[in-house]
């Protein structure tokens, strides 16, 4: 069994019997657990343990506060050169000639974020694709591609294993939230008034941003060769993209805390129609997030849904 799963398998399987189809699209749940299948295939395709020293191999990722693939334009061209980590960066250099004389292989990070431009560009590469080059396209929001794209690619779903985030900060918060979710489902008292649960709100509310924050910066993560390739733009797409998956992890041990801590606290009375409006306060909330809305805005949205919620 391959350590990435049935996915894993196939692909294996396939690159054995050179009958790996040219446009492959890996989605999951984790960008990072992707790019590990993605990178272990492309080293057997080239025959190498470290595809990121090939020169053959290419990556392109989203850059830019938008976090989008760009296209390239002609105003930033350099001597008749395309803006590397563009889309016609990328597709010049697949059709050129091989520089080790074999396969090319590419990955694309994030492929749902590639620009209408940036995808119909990729979109006539899919269709007549270079001999022997062979394409990689990752995502977490496979729905967000283009119909016309996702015709032409296998597709591959890699189960990603919802790590749990060892951060003692992490576990104090989510630690505190039980407390809370129970004081909640239990009721207000003399010990525990409304006045108590708002401040309580606030506190946890400062203090999730700061735990996001650090540990979602990139400063420390990144490797000397990567800091090295990767310039300013794609740096600060990369930091938006980490947060963002950690943002979504920490939101999904926020709902199965607060699943477990009502259960706990409701002495076999599981008050089952004010944790689903709960669970779905909580997932708008995070959609919220997802359109750009402020984090600790749209936690505070769930927050104070959740006290009214409880204190009926």
């Amino acid at each position: 069994m391959s350590e990435f799963g049935a996915a894993g398998e196939v692909l294996d399987r396939a690159i054995n019997s050179n009958r790996l189809h040219h446009a492959v699209l890996l989605y999951g749940g984790s960008i990072v657990e992707l790019e590990r299948l993605a990178k272990h295939c492309a080293g057997r395709l080239l025959n190498v343990s470290d595809p990121a020293r090939h020169p053959d191999f290419f990556e392109l990722r989203p850059s830019g506060k938008a976090r989008n693939i760009k296209i390239g334009s002609d105003s930033d061209r350099v001597g008749g050169e395309w803006p590397v980590n563009t889309m016609r960066w990328l597709l010049e250099k697949l059709y050129q000639s091989s520089n080790a004389g074999g396969k090319k292989v590419a990955v694309v990070y994030e492929a749902d974020r590639m620009n209408v431009e940036s995808a119909n560009s990729f979109l006539k590469t899919l269709e007549e694709p270079a001999h022997d080059t062979f394409l990689f396209m990752l995502t977490e929001r496979p729905n967000d591609l283009l119909d016309t794209i996702k015709s032409r690619c296998i597709h591959l779903r890699v189960p990603c294993k919802s790590a749990v985030l060892e951060d003692d900060e992490w576990e104090d918060w989510i630690c505190d939230f039980s407390k809370w979710q129970k004081a909640m489902v239990v009721g207000f008292d003399g010990k525990f008034t409304p006045s108590d649960a708002l401040m309580q709100c606030y506190s946890m509310l400062s203090r999730f941003d700061g735990i996001l924050s650090r540990l979602s910066d990139m400063e420390e993560k990144l490797t000397d060769e990567e800091r090295e390739n990767l310039d300013e733009e794609q740096i600060a797409a990369l930091q938006a993209g980490e947060r963002r998956r950690l943002r979504k992890r920490m939101l999904s041990a926020i709902e199965e805390e607060m699943l477990n801590s009502a259960m706990e606290a409701s002495n076999g009375k599981v008050p089952s129609l004010k944790l689903a409006h709960s669970t779905e306060i909580l997932e708008h909330s995070a959609g919220l997030m997802e359109l750009n809305m402020q984090d600790a805005a749209a936690l505070e949205y769930f927050f104070l849904n959740s006290l009214r919620i409880w204190s009926r």
